[in-house]
């Protein structure tokens, strides 16, 4: 598998309460004015943000929202989204999370829980990014290989070498 550098993937911006067509893309939107629906399942509030889910050639790639708290609700999302993608195939994933303020308990733990990954390059670009990282990683992870990266082509360099 080769993975080009500096390639423009097909970018769905997405949220789990309603469909609507932007430009050519297909987007999922909170559909309340206030951008606040509750999760049940989670019990926490969806905080009406987006996480951008890449289909790119080899892998996917989840880049969460810079400045914002990830939560449950938030990683939920991203996962349908990335299950909905890759449907019963396992692919690997690149996770920016470059300028995130934090990922919670609840965020970390359905990070954790994926299933149709083969291996997650994590990047950032920040101390801050990298010790949220070393919680993200250090805690239960995915049953394939995942490792932080701080330069976008070593994690695509990495991700090839993990799909061979």
């Amino acid at each position: 598998m080769v993975i080009p550098a500096g390639n423009r993937c097909g970018v769905q911006r997405w949220n789990r309460w309603s469909i609507e067509r932007i430009g050519g893309v297909v987007a999922v939107r909170t559909d309340l004015a206030n951008g606040a629906a509750k999760d049940a399942s989670r019990g926490e509030e969806s905080p009406g943000y987006l996480a951008e889910v890449s289909e790119c050639p080899g892998y996917l790639r989840i880049t969460l929202p810079a400045g914002k708290v990830i939560t449950g609700p938030v990683a939920v999302q991203a996962e349908e989204e990335f299950r909905r993608l890759t449907g019963v195939r396992t692919k690997p994933l690149l996770l920016d999370i470059t300028g995130v303020e934090a990922i919670t308990r609840s965020a970390r733990s359905v990070l954790a829980q994926a299933r149709t990954v083969s291996a997650v390059a994590v990047l950032g670009a920040s101390q801050v990014d990298r010790v949220i990282a070393n919680f993200l990683l250090g805690g239960d992870l995915p049953a394939c290989p995942t490792r932080y990266f701080s330069s976008s082509a070593d994690a695509l360099e990495w991700l090839e070498s993990q799909a061979q």
